[in-house]
């Protein structure tokens, strides 16, 4: 039943990833086996010719970016969002259809490139991609910036919503959109549930992606984000000549982030991680460890500004925890993080006032006042703005000891031959760890073992270079292994 979507709880008594897989399985069988949307789904496969597996994959991210962990619950599918969804996608509709009649005096030849990279939003993702764009003849930026000052000789393709009507779509099938609408209203009134909170999304990616690619082609893709991949972006690039989809690991893949990612290869930091996506309802075919791009672009690309970067004893890398409500995925998370681990630290700095601590959050954090609570009368100092251009980085290789409770740097620093922690209260973080091989020995489950890193009682070595590896690679060549990976191999 549609219904479902409005009462469906999951039990968070359980560990992550066994929640995460139910949530996975939930909304799979409803994008299947639910008759008025599959009967839905046909009809915009009846009319775009885009196969019924791939608008399942698409509906299936959708649905899963709706879950809230922390509400336990799906969001906006409550009948009162209907006219507020609704005027956005028959708006929408209105703009590709208009956009055929008169825009027409905007069309260009289609443009061939090599290499096609996506969401570039400001000048650090621009530079992130800056060997990328070197080592290709003709190199495409997609996203919504294009500097004055280019790296080589790439093109920028600006995506405007208003423009999404020069494509090459009949006009038969925009007119199907707009009778479409309809039928979603009159579904979402019949059976109380709000259906344009997935179809809006669904018909903008195909709107979106048929404007890109009416206008532009490409032999190869890659995404930084790895939980930002789409099917439907996918069928669409493959459709008009493209040879290879792929997409970074930009983060650790926790369970609450990995589910539904499709992709050719996914460029991962260490050996055997991203594994998870695939028993998460996602499809990679093959994964590629290459280390950290972003580590590459920050540490390696950059000279070493660390004047200003104070030493520390022990360093703690900060997650973003306010509104991210992906980390409640069961109810550990909170007893663990602020029950548990701020309590330690702030224990800990008071118990070693001799030692300098600094809690070193990204430059975009915002203040949780629960956190700022607990470490309150601590001797942890909280850092926010960088004071180098090597960001985080600078902080952890100036730090005797780097300790987190769910940083992906952590795995970025045991990579480079440098001893990093996890704290893991209980050692019952699942849904941070479960991805990468051979962490256990780098996680600290009680306080007293905390406490002995300090005293340096507790010693853990790697034993063996290749260790690190599973964690990652060495970064200093990061963009190349991938622009040779493009170059060798066509799927």
């Amino acid at each position: 039943m549609i219904k479902l979507l409005k009462s469906f709880k999951l039990n968070k008594e359980e560990l992550p990833f066994s929640v995460t897989r139910k949530l996975v399985k939930f909304i799979q069988n409803f994008t299947l086996k639910n008759t008025v949307f599959t009967l839905l789904l046909k009809e915009v496969n009846k009319n775009t010719n885009i196969p019924i597996k791939v608008l399942q994959q698409k509906s299936n991210q959708i649905l899963f970016r709706r879950f809230d962990f922390k509400l336990n619950k799906f969001k906006n599918f409550n009948l009162n969002l209907i006219f507020f969804d609704a005027f956005k996608f028959f708006s929408i509709s209105l703009v590709n259809l208009l956009g055929h009649f008169f825009l027409t005096f905007h069309k260009v030849k289609k443009k061939e490139f090599d290499l096609l990279c996506d969401n570039v939003f400001n000048q650090v993702d621009v530079e992130r991609y800056s060997l990328l764009i070197k080592s290709f003849k003709k190199v495409c930026l997609l996203g919504s910036i294009s500097p004055k000052k280019k790296i080589k000789n790439e093109k920028y393709f600006k995506y405007n919503i208003m423009l999404i009507g020069i494509s090459n779509s009949l006009i038969k099938e925009k007119t199907f959109f707009i009778i479409f609408g309809f039928k979603i209203l009159y579904y979402s009134v019949k059976y109380n549930v709000n259906l344009y909170s997935i179809f809006l999304d669904l018909i903008y990616d195909i709107y979106k992606s048929k404007y890109i690619f009416s206008n532009i082609k490409s032999k190869y893709f890659i995404t930084q984000k790895f939980y930002s991949t789409s099917p439907i972006f996918n069928y669409y690039f493959k459709k008009n000549g493209g040879k290879l989809t792929s997409c970074t690991q930009k983060n650790i893949c926790a369970s609450s982030l990995s589910p539904f990612v499709f992709t050719d290869v996914m460029f991962t930091l260490g050996k055997g991680q991203g594994k998870i996506c695939n028993k998460l309802g996602g499809k990679v075919k093959k994964f590629v460890p290459v280390g950290s791009l972003f580590m590459e672009n920050v540490w390696f690309k950059k000279k070493k500004d660390l004047k200003k970067v104070p030493k520390t004893d022990v360093l703690i890398l900060g997650i973003n925890t306010l509104f991210n409500n992906r980390h409640y995925v069961n109810n550990f998370y909170k007893e663990d993080y602020y029950g548990s681990y701020l309590k330690w630290l702030k224990k800990l700095s008071i118990e070693f006032p001799e030692k300098k601590f600094v809690l070193k959050h990204h430059g975009d954090y915002t203040n949780d006042p629960e956190e700022r609570k607990i470490l309150k009368d601590s001797n942890i100092k909280v850092l926010i703005k960088n004071e180098s251009i090597n960001s985080s980085y600078a902080y952890a290789f100036k730090s005797k000891i780097v300790i987190s409770f769910a940083s992906t740097m952590i795995i970025e620093i045991l990579g480079h031959g440098k001893m990093a922690y996890f704290i893991d209260p209980g050692l019952r973080g699942d849904q941070w760890y479960r991805d990468i091989k051979k962490i256990n020995k780098f996680r600290i489950g009680n306080y007293n073992k905390l406490r002995s890193l300090i005293t340096q009682k507790t010693k853990i070595s790697f034993g063996s270079k290749k260790l690190s590896e599973y964690f990652c690679l060495e970064s200093q060549n990061t963009s190349k292994l991938i622009s040779n990976y493009f170059k060798k191999n066509k799927i």
